[in-house]
């Protein structure tokens, strides 16, 4: 789903039958019905408003979203272990997701000129999103990895990932994922003061934004090359830098632990990247503007039709014939706004219940970062809807077991079977069309 960009409802279509398949017949598991029953009842609303606004159920991100519920509920078949191991796989595909895209943005900036990294997503905002979150769920597998282990080649190399994902988070120049980072470590420290004390928060901060200030640094510093320079061959030799940075980051991070007077000076220079990265979008603070403007314009459409929204998609078209400024772009930016505009204010509450029932569960400082992560990049964007950030969110932290209840083999198998006729008649549907 990550290589779709946006998504594809054939695609995910597919991929929901094959997971129902799976799904049914797997060993009955706890589930938490405060997570898993909110998202079921917001796909159902989301087709009821797509089908009283005259829209497909089996197109767009009403039918995509469908997956989620079926992740979840596939999620609590797994023990401990086999979460911990899909963790680690997130990190490792978020990781190559990086480095790919690193590659490819040096090799376009020396034979055609350098952009913002959006590339495998199609879009340097999302695939800001999926970094972030890719870097929290790193920072929780590193909290879980045991120090002998951290010694050994294997799963002990994965922090290793860590200046990769900055720095390729660096090449989209996504300022709202830099808000969300940032947002996501500030409620990672609170969690960490609630747990301990004010000197061991203070240098947790220190040795964080020094790493941060580092990776992201480096990304700044390939951009500035490819883009500011008339030789994007320099590009070549701070591609060895941050290769070398990867090989060394755990050294690093010994290093920043025995200094910690160093971590605090090169967490300092976190303001002069974050400076810097202003600097090469200047038209960020516009585009920030817009969507403020934006959202009151959404906010003006939320009393129209409350209980099931204007439909998927019709916002547009209210915004086109309203007279006012007109936006050419298919979503608010800002997913709760979106959802309450188009599906209605009950799906909205839906959603808030699901997130709010995460906040509660006993989750790690990482995990409560990530969502913290999460929800702010969605009150500047609209990362909710496409499949693979929402995918990773729910692999990276779900625990359905934990606070859940028993679900018998009949409901079970009945739950994968209503979302197994839905996803086969997304595929029938764009079958026979084509």
């Amino acid at each position: 789903m990550t290589l779709l960009g946006a998504g594809s409802s054939l695609i995910v279509g597919i991929v929901g039958v094959m997971l129902c398949v799976v799904g049914a017949i797997q060993q009955p598991a706890a589930v938490d019905l405060r997570i898993l029953l909110p998202l079921i009842f917001y796909n159902a609303i989301s087709m009821a408003a797509s089908y009283a606004a005259g829209e497909s159920i089996v197109e767009g991100y009403v039918s995509m979203q469908a997956i989620l519920p079926v992740i979840y509920l596939l999620l609590a078949c797994l023990d401990d272990g086999g979460r911990i191991l899909l963790r680690r796989l997130c990190v490792l595909w978020a990781g190559a997701a990086a480095a790919a895209g690193i590659l490819r943005f040096t090799g376009l900036a020396m034979y055609s000129g350098a952009g913002r990294l959006g590339w495998p997503l199609g879009n340097p905002n999302a695939l800001g999103c999926l970094l972030v979150l890719g870097w929290f769920a790193l920072l929780n597998c590193c909290e879980e990895l045991p120090e002998p282990q951290g010694r050994r080649p294997g799963w002990g190399r994965l922090p290793q990932l860590e200046p990769v994902l900055l720095m390729a988070l660096a090449l989209t120049l996504s300022m709202e994922s830099f808000l969300a980072m940032a947002a996501g470590i500030l409620v990672l420290l609170i969690e960490r003061k609630r747990r301990g004390s004010w000197r061991d928060t203070a240098l947790c901060a220190c040795r964080v934004l020094a790493k941060a200030a580092l990776g992201i640094g480096s990304g700044v510093l390939l951009f500035l090359a490819a883009d500011r320079t008339r030789c994007p061959w320099l590009c070549l030799p701070v591609l060895v830098c941050g290769v070398w940075a990867a090989a060394c980051w755990r050294s690093f991070g010994r290093f920043l632990e025995v200094y910690p007077w160093m971590a605090a000076l090169l967490s300092g220079a976190g303001v002069l990247v974050a400076g810097a990265a202003v600097v090469m979008r200047p038209s960020s603070i516009a585009t920030f503007l817009e969507r403020l403007e934006m959202m009151r314009d959404g906010l003006g459409y939320l009393t129209e039709r409350p209980l099931l929204g204007v439909g998927p998609y019709h916002w547009r078209l209210l915004n086109l014939y309203s007279g006012e400024k007109y936006f050419n772009t298919w979503f608010i930016h800002n997913s709760l706004i979106h959802i309450g505009v188009e599906l209605g204010l009950i799906a909205a509450a839906a959603v808030l219940l699901v997130l709010l029932r995460f906040c509660r569960k006993r989750k790690t400082a990482e995990e409560r970062g990530m969502l913290a992560a999460f929800f702010a990049h969605n009150m500047l964007d609209v990362t909710f809807f496409v499949p693979s950030i929402s995918a990773m969110l729910l692999l990276s932290i779900s625990e359905p077991r934990q606070g859940g209840k028993q679900l018998g083999s009949g409901l079970r198998r009945i739950l994968f079977g209503v979302y197994f006729v839905h996803f086969l008649r997304t595929v029938c549907h764009f079958v026979i069309r084509f």
